[in-house]
């Protein structure tokens, strides 16, 4: 992905570097920093970006396998929380046992038509200027399952899988999805094959989905000792080589007004010892989870692709649920009832004992630990930020750094990803939204003295700022993967690490306190995932016509850090912006000033 312009802006990359850390440090450091990058940028870093050039000749996608192997399958944290999110469905109305059931068999059937689409090449390509946007990610993530290493993890891809696997009260069910004919299985079918499930009368299977959440180098070790005794290897393996997974959670109790926290949590984890956390299987790309009492989503193994193809895929069974009443109802096919096979482990031996003990362990700290606060913003929505002539997603992102700025104080490294689907296979890049544009805005909204015209201007040159950002990093021109490029040809070439990698400026630049993304859907639906640092705060947001949603995760370990200040302050920021916006002749369409009232500081 290095071709001729990235070439010649190598030296302007470092110079861009340099303007992203300029807002973190005094003059004092930024001048250190400015004398370890030129001596960088004339000894290793020449070098260094000649091996990335050579490379980059013999390959189509120098940086996506790189990633993939370096950010996710050598990870050796639990996926739970730390790699996977959650994405929700909009909350569902389950007055009986046959519509959580109908439900989840639509949900199937639905997920089970999308993946024709994938396959009959007619998922849309989306065009971005003249280029069309790369739709690979689409084929990765039905059928795909991540097996734990040692060291590193890897990935399998098992798409002409006929059949998904039901967990229900922690036990594994195989459930075929096509008749004879090949056809999707009708869901009256589907829902006569779920009741059978829960009608089962064995009790409760063994929490070996718990092992699944525990860290990776400890999950490859169990494993290993899980698929020993006779019979557990073919178990897995059925687990692993299904098209998804269906997760039938047991009822977990709501405090009204708190659903989408609970949802958030259920998703992200599954609520811990207590609740539905053994009745998963972390390592699936897909898990689609419903509870009974209307909460349902999905969990997604991270690895394989991004989450566009995941907010697609929830639009879409969403509007088919919602909206077609005999949706996957009869066919004019006959269709023979469908039985599932209960998948069957050999007792736990001692060895299998010792290492559930340290996923229990494990599983009870995330669950006790993590914070969620997730709400609608619900004073305005991107139509009020679209009639300014301002970005909308850039104008998050100021409220972001606003709202961290009125709570510690301080300025944050701030991440946003963006995507890199202008190339083949591409992933991710980083936008760094802290620049000294946004900086300066920050500082005028906290002046006493600065007028509202010049708190204004600083907001427009600010949004401005963050767009030209944004473009970089979506066409290649960003920092943060190259800069990893380079790092990982010192590390390929039995190359000393580079001083520049330890400065200070670098390591401060890269320790993100705001680790954010917007993921937009049509629907009233959210995404959860945990925050990159012990001390900042996960934040997703999914901005609508009328109103935004945002789902903030933090860790209880520091008394400072908290998603429900946090929130509150996200809140004030924007309605902040929205009086400054107002006070200084803006639009008013897409405003709600009687939802506004009850945030004004």
């Amino acid at each position: 992905m290095v071709d001729a312009s990235q070439r010649s802006n190598a030296i302007h990359r470092l110079a861009s570097y340099l303007s992203s850390i300029e807002p973190l440090l005094t003059a004092e450091e930024l001048e250190k920093e400015q004398k370890v990058t030129k001596k960088f940028a004339d000894n290793e870093g020449h070098d260094l970006q000649q091996l990335l050039e050579e490379e980059a000749e013999h390959c189509s996608n120098w940086l996506t396998p790189r990633w993939t192997r370096a950010a996710y399958l050598g990870y050796q944290a639990p996926l739970t929380v730390f790699s996977s999110p959650g994405l929700s469905f909009p909350l569902q109305e389950f007055s009986e046992t046959t519509d959580f059931l109908t439900f989840t068999a639509k949900a199937i059937y639905g997920i089970c038509e999308f993946k024709q689409l994938v396959d009959q090449n007619k998922i849309p390509v989306v065009k971005m200027g003249k280029n069309d946007l790369d739709n690979s990610q689409f084929y990765k993530i039905f059928g795909t399952i991540r097996r734990p290493g040692r060291f590193c993890d890897t990935l399998q891809q098992f798409s002409d899988a006929d059949y998904v696997v039901v967990v229900h009260k922690n036990n594994y069910y195989k459930l075929p999805i096509y008749c004879e004919s090949g056809k999707l299985l009708n869901v009256p079918s589907l829902v006569d094959a779920l009741q059978e499930i829960i009608d089962c009368p064995i009790g409760k299977g063994e929490p070996y989905g718990l092992l699944t959440h525990d860290n990776r180098s400890n999950w490859a070790e169990a494993y290993a000792a899980l698929s020993c005794p006779h019979g557990n290897a073919d178990t897995v393996e059925t687990i692993e080589q299904s098209l998804f997974l269906v997760c039938l959670d047991e009822w977990v109790p709501i405090c009204q007004g708190e659903e989408r926290i609970v949802q958030a949590h259920q998703l992200l984890h599954g609520g811990g010892l207590r609740q539905n956390s053994a009745n998963r299987w972390m390592d699936k790309t897909i898990q689609l989870i419903v509870n009974p009492n209307g909460l349902a989503g999905f969990c997604y193994e991270h690895s394989p692709a991004d989450c566009q193809p995941l907010a697609m895929l929830m639009d879409f069974v969403q509007q088919k649920v919602r909206n077609e009443e005999n949706y996957g109802g009869e066919s004019s096919e006959p269709q023979k009832d469908v039985s599932s096979t209960l998948l069957k482990f050999q007792a736990t031996n001692e060895c299998i004992n010792l290492w559930m003990c340290q996923a229990m362990r494990n599983i009870h700290r995330i669950a006790s630990q993590l914070q969620m606060n997730v709400f609608q913003f619900e004073c305005h929505g991107k139509c009020f930020i679209k009639a300014q002539g301002l970005n909308t997603d850039s104008y998050i992102q100021l409220a972001l750094g606003l709202a961290y700025y009125s709570v510690h104080e301080k300025i944050p490294a701030q991440y946003e990803s963006a995507h890199l689907r202008i190339f083949i296979e591409g992933r991710t890049e980083a936008i760094r939204s802290t620049s000294n544009e946004s900086k300066a805005f920050v500082l005028a909204m906290q002046s006493e003295t600065a007028s509202r015209h010049e708190q204004l201007v600083a907001l427009q040159r600010a949004v401005d700022a963050h767009e030209r950002l944004t473009k970089e990093a979506i066409t290649g021109q960003g920092i943060d993967r190259h800069l990893f490029g380079l790092q990982q040809m010192a590390l390929e070439n039995g190359m000393p690490s580079p001083e520049f990698f330890q400065s200070k400026g670098f390591v401060r630049s890269v320790s993100f306190q705001l680790f954010t993304s917007q993921v937009a859907t049509s629907h009233e639906s959210f995404m959860a995932y945990g925050p990159l640092l012990s001390d900042g705060y996960g934040c997703c947001y999914n901005p609508q016509e009328d109103k935004i949603i945002f789902a903030i995760s933090a860790w209880k370990n520091s008394p400072q850090i908290s998603p429900f200040k946090y929130g509150t302050a996200i809140k004030k920021s924007l309605n902040a912006m929205r009086r400054l916006i107002l006070e200084t002749g803006g639009d008013p369409v897409g405003e709600h000033p009687c939802k506004c009232e009850e945030i004004r500081p």
